[in-house]
């Protein structure tokens, strides 16, 4: 049986696909440092990061709290699945080394930075869900650019903080690790930064949940 989805389910549909790919492709992205200076930790996650707080904003904004929490724990699931998938292939005989290690270097993250990133994830977005559906309860349908920026902002924040501090602390356990003052300052500058990007996108994520939420033409 043919199933047929309107263009509002379509987008809506879009919008979730976006989101868990994006969870995905910010741990990718993750093994990739920027060099700041004499600090690396400063990672090109940065790119994809607004993007699916972005998609968090519309869920939330159009679908309520309850979906987007749920769709938050499905990307978790979803992270960890990816993980164990990459992990499992890593383990496999190859038979051209040199491709199995480059392939090992991107996709095989230490189980350290797996843990900080779904950690990070589910409470950068729990806190991003909460600000933005508390505010609009209050504000109602109004001053949705305040709430997409400030909900993103905070739980960019809490995001960046969680992870960095998790993957990178210098507790001496791993070789990945960074000073206290990269660990204290990359966050808060990273976070200003992904709530630039968001910024310049949120007309984009207004759009859409202006056609969300526009009512079927009888």
């Amino acid at each position: 049986m043919l199933i047929k989805f309107n263009k509002k389910q379509l987008i809506i549909l879009g919008t979730i696909s976006f989101y868990l790919l994006g969870s995905i492709m910010m741990n990718i992205l993750t093994m990739k440092t920027l060099q700041i200076g004499n600090v690396s930790v400063f990672t090109c996650g940065i790119i994809m990061t607004p993007l699916v707080f972005a998609c968090n904003d519309i869920l939330t904004e159009c679908m309520g709290k309850k979906f987007a929490v749920r769709v938050i724990l499905v990307g978790a699931g979803v992270n960890l699945a990816w993980s164990l998938l990459c992990a499992f292939s890593i383990a496999l005989p190859a038979n051209n080394p040199y491709i199995a290690e480059c392939f090992k270097t991107i996709l095989g993250s230490t189980w350290r930075i797996t843990t900080a990133s779904i950690i990070a994830y589910i409470g950068g977005g729990y806190i991003n869900n909460l600000i933005m559906d508390g505010m609009k309860q209050r504000d109602g349908e109004k001053r949705y650019y305040h709430r997409a920026i400030i909900s993103t902002a905070f739980g960019q924040l809490f995001d960046d903080y969680v992870f960095i501090f998790l993957a990178f602390a210098p507790f001496g356990v791993s070789a990945i690790e960074n000073p206290w003052s990269a660990i204290l300052t990359v966050p808060l500058v990273s976070a200003i930064v992904e709530t630039i990007i968001e910024a310049v996108f949120t007309p984009v994520s207004k759009k859409i949940c202006t056609i969300i939420k526009t009512p079927d033409e009888q």
